[in-house]
């Protein structure tokens, strides 16, 4: 049994980024702490490396794949022979209805010492068959509504992935802390279910509401009858799942003993979504300064080599859609007409979204920015950050970005799209932090001229520039400090071992 077990969602240890740099921040810092992972993914890929040396105090690594099949290769529905007080608890579920409680649901078909059947064998029973096709028959009453091989299978595709969750074989720990609401702290409740532990949540970004962004990218145009129509409202299947996303997400906090985020816009959405606020707690990031540095006799500390009479702006993040790249490209075809003594660093990893990778460097070429903008992949940033006049960050959804954080402990100063804490970060937040100053700009996200003009603000006022810089380093020192971090998730820990 490990003291804490990390509920992580596509993150730590395979995928790089903030929620993973500090998750390992956080196991390395308390090295007489043991832990154990669990990592859920969507399907397994056999070229998968990890992207972390794993640490020593790490006992095991668990691994949990949503869409990998069942077993079972036929689909036809088959009667298991549920009573009517067990289709009840099922039909009344968070398979099929919002539910508060899961307890019945899990030890009535989950619980591997009290399930009256295989999990299986319920997921493709004539039962729930049944059950989803009296809700179709309540749902919709006219000739508009969508077909039931539809309905059925959109039901099927919810609820695969929760039955995968509620079907894992948890590891033992004396406390469980996920990283997310979603499957992750569905899998955290079932764990607090199963051995009545402490459940901890933290949330970088809001997960209900990252997902509620994806599904509705694809919701702006539609087709009906040859006619495209803006479209403002999500459709029923895409709202089907949001709804389901927002149920765990529920779920996940009623659960928590406590829950903590990085600034007071998440507790605000949390709340929104059903938190209590007295369970909440805000931790920021924090930054190790000295693992950003190098030695005077580092071989690679010449990696880099700033042109001289050159402006370096650096964005520092995946090359993925979230992130938005494309809007920070056309940003700086927009500054290159009026600065073209730029320099463009795009530093992060190109291969989790190869499609929009070739579209990021087709526009490039399109823009003609071939000779301004560089993909350098996955670097060490140590050797980068000094030589950075600017940082931008142009997402479109953030929790609390470690890059600006880092280029902060450097005294750069940043443009960032006003998402997440961003504003926060880079105006204040308590009264001493805002009367420290501005260390950049922020503004919505998507604008790539307004996102050009405010860097070119920076750039052509040396004096502003470095007074926002001297903000940000000041700011940095004192308020977002590595080890001011680990000290309170250290306290939290230590107040749910000492109880055990």
């Amino acid at each position: 049994m490990s003291d804490v077990c990390l509920i992580l969602e596509g993150t730590y240890p395979y995928i790089t980024g903030g929620v993973s740099s500090c998750v390992h921040q956080l196991i390395e810092e308390t090295p007489h702490l043991t832990y154990t992972i669990v990592y859920i993914g969507p399907k397994k890929d056999p070229n998968q490396e990890y992207k972390y040396p794993v640490p020593g105090n790490v006992r095991l690594i668990k691994e949990l794949y949503l869409f990998d099949s069942f077993s079972e290769n036929s689909t036809e529905p088959h009667e298991i022979g549920l009573t009517q007080e067990q289709i009840s608890i099922l039909e009344k579920s968070l398979l099929f209805k919002r539910e508060e409680s899961i307890h019945q649901l899990y030890t009535t078909f989950f619980d591997p010492n009290t399930r009256v059947c295989d999990p299986e064998k319920l997921f493709f029973s004539k039962e729930s068959w049944d059950i989803v096709e009296k809700e179709y028959k309540n749902t919709f009453k006219n000739n508009e509504s969508p077909s039931f091989i539809d309905f059925f299978y959109t039901w099927r595709f919810t609820n695969f992935p929760i039955f995968k969750i509620l079907s894992m074989d948890l590891p033992k720990a004396n406390i469980y802390h996920t990283m997310c609401t979603g499957y992750a702290g569905l899998l955290g409740v079932v764990a607090k279910e199963k051995y009545h532990k402490p459940l901890l949540l933290t949330e970088h970004g809001i997960y209900t509401h990252e997902r509620k962004i994806e599904i509705s990218q694809s919701q702006w145009l539609y087709s009906n009858n040859k006619e495209i129509k803006a479209k403002k409202k999500m459709s029923y299947f895409k709202d089907w799942w949001y709804q389901k996303f927002k149920v765990l997400g529920e779920l996940t906090y009623n659960h928590s003993d406590k829950i903590t985020t990085l600034y007071n816009g998440n507790k605000q959405k949390q709340i929104q979504l059903g938190a209590e606020e007295k369970r909440i707690e805000i931790i920021p990031n924090g930054i190790n300064y000295k693992k950003l540095q190098y030695e005077e006799d580092d071989p690679n500390r010449n990696l880099y080599k700033k042109p001289d009479d050159t402006f370096i702006i650096g964005l520092v993040g995946r090359v993925v859609p979230i992130k938005d790249i494309k809007t920070f490209i056309k940003s700086i075809a927009y500054i290159s007409k009026k600065i073209p003594n730029i320099e463009v660093l795009i530093m992060g990893p190109t291969d989790e979204d190869e499609e929009y990778f070739e579209e990021c460097k087709t526009l490039i070429k399109l823009l003609d920015l071939k000779n301004f903008i560089k993909f350098t992949g996955k670097v060490n940033l140590k050797y980068y950050y000094e030589h950075l006049d600017i940082i931008v960050l142009s997402s479109i959804s953030e929790g609390q970005p470690l890059v600006l954080l880092e280029a902060f402990a450097f005294g750069i100063p940043a443009v960032a799209t006003d998402v997440g804490s961003c504003k926060e970060l880079i105006y204040g937040t308590s009264s001493e932090d805002i009367a420290l100053g501005s260390c950049g700009r922020t503004i919505p996200f998507g604008l790539s001229d307004l996102l050009g003009e405010s860097i070119i603000e920076l750039l052509e006022n040396d004096e502003l520039r470095e007074q926002m810089g001297e903000v940000a380093k000041k700011r940095f020192l004192n308020f977002y400090q590595e080890k001011f971090t680990i000290n309170k998730y250290l306290k939290l820990y230590n107040k749910y071992l000492m109880n055990r």
